[in-house]
C-alpha cells in the first residue's frame, strides 16, 4: 500500500521565491551586465535547488512493504523496519523532516530517533500501522513523544 505525502503551500511558494531571486540575477548577468561567474552562480544555485524541491513534490509518498515502512523524499529513501518503531504522534514541529507539510506524524523508532512525515491520508496510515504493529503507542496529544 501506498500513500501520497502531502506538500503544503508554503513548499511551493519556496519553490516560487527561488525561481523569483534566481531569474532575475541571471538575467541581469547575462544580459545587462556581463558577468561570466554570476551566471553560472545563478544556474547553479536555481538548477540544484529547484531540482531537489521539485523532486520531493514528484516522489513524496510512504509505502508499506512486508517488513518495513519505506518513505520517498524526493532523492531520499529511507526503510524502517515495523519493529523499531515504538510510537507515533502528531506534532506541527518545523525542524527538518521528511515532511513538505507542518501537518506531521513523528514516528519514534528504538535505535534511530524520531523521523517526522506527513501524509495526505493520515486515518489510513494509522490504520494501516496498527495492523502491523499491533504494540504502537499513538499518542493524540499534538507534539507528544
Amino acid at each position: 500500500m501506498r500513500l501520497k505525502g502531502k506538500t503544503d503551500i508554503w513548499f511551493y511558494g519556496i519553490i516560487f521565491i527561488i525561481a523569483a531571486v534566481c531569474v532575475p540575477i541571471l538575467i541581469l548577468s547575462v544580459f545587462i551586465e556581463p558577468n561570466v561567474f554570476g551566471a553560472a552562480t545563478s544556474i547553479l544555485v536555481f538548477v540544484l535547488t529547484e531540482s531537489l524541491c521539485l523532486s520531493i513534490v514528484i516522489r513524496n509518498y510512504v509505502e508499506f512493504q512486508d517488513d518495513a515502512l519505506l518513505i520517498v523524499f524526493g532523492f531520499i529513501k529511507k526503510r524502517i523496519p515495523y519493529e523499531n518503531i515504538t510510537v507515533l504522534s502528531f506534532t506541527r514541529e518545523p525542524w527538518s523532516s521528511l515532511a513538505a507539510s507542518l501537518d506531521r506524524i513523528k514516528i519514534r523508532t528504538e535505535q534511530k530517533g524520531d523521523i517526522m512525515i506527513s501524509v495526505t491520508d493520515k486515518s489510513a496510515f494509522l490504520r494501516e500501522i496498527q495492523i502491523r504493529i499491533p504494540s504502537v503507542i499513538v499518542s493524540t496529544h499534538k507534539g507528544a513523544v
